[in-house]
């Protein structure tokens, strides 16, 4: 490179500036300009940092940043997501399913225990949307993520579950009249079956008076060719 010529970078990457092309940044470049702009303005100071206690700090800063960033999308990473925010009293922001409205939603909840009701696991939980308190469940969480917040203090007792029984219960009567109306379509479809096959058999007597022509018509046929 020739004397006195300058160079850009793009901001907190190793990665020299191309006009129309933006490189992303990298966490590590970030936090390594961060601590050595902490050390030199306090050079003075022997802190007694080595390279290795800057490597540990750094490993630990990526990963603080990384964890508050994720988000779950599997069964086992929503749970571990509730687990984790139950037992540290944070909030969590999911993206729902509501199979009662029919929506997708955006909430962000303050979990407060899981529990079962007819098979199916739920979450009590306060919903800052809604502010109120709600049963999700589980498996219509699509996504969750942690939040840096204090969960709310509201106390709570058990989960109410009045909404649940009504809404089990016509669930339970939808399921039962599509068995019955599909009872009584498949009935309808056997019994058309049974009149096209009944219909499609030919009678004996047919046969008979078939029998009976065909042998008059051949005597007929027969006995001037024998004169």
């Amino acid at each position: 490179m020739p004397a006195g010529q300058w160079v850009a970078f793009d901001v907190s990457t190793e990665d020299q500036h191309i006009c129309g092309v933006q490189n992303a940044p990298d966490i590590s470049i970030k936090i390594k300009g961060k601590k050595k702009k902490e050390l030199q303005e306090e050079d003075s100071i022997d802190l007694g940092y080595d390279d290795s206690d800057l490597e540990i700090e750094e490993e630990d800063d990526i990963e603080e940043i990384q964890n508050e960033s994720k988000i779950y999308d599997t069964t086992s990473g929503i749970h571990k997501c509730i687990d984790k925010s139950i037992k540290e009293k944070k909030r969590i922001l999911i993206d729902y399913y509501s199979e009662y409205n029919e929506e997708n939603t955006q909430r962000e909840i303050s979990p407060i225990k899981k529990f079962k009701y007819k098979d199916k696991t739920y979450l009590q939980a306060y919903c800052h949307k809604r502010k109120a308190e709600r049963n999700f469940l589980t498996r219509s969480i699509e996504t969750a993520k942690e939040i840096d917040k204090k969960r709310t203090t509201i106390k709570f007792g058990k989960p109410k579950t009045k909404f649940l029984e009504n809404q089990s219960k016509k669930d339970e009567d939808v399921s039962s009249e599509y068995k019955s109306k599909k009872n009584i379509k498949e009935n309808v479809v056997h019994e058309t079956i049974r009149e096209v096959e009944s219909s499609s058999q030919t009678p004996v007597w047919l046969y008979i008076i078939i029998a009976v022509i065909v042998m008059g018509l051949a005597r007929g046929f027969l006995i001037p060719l024998m004169d």
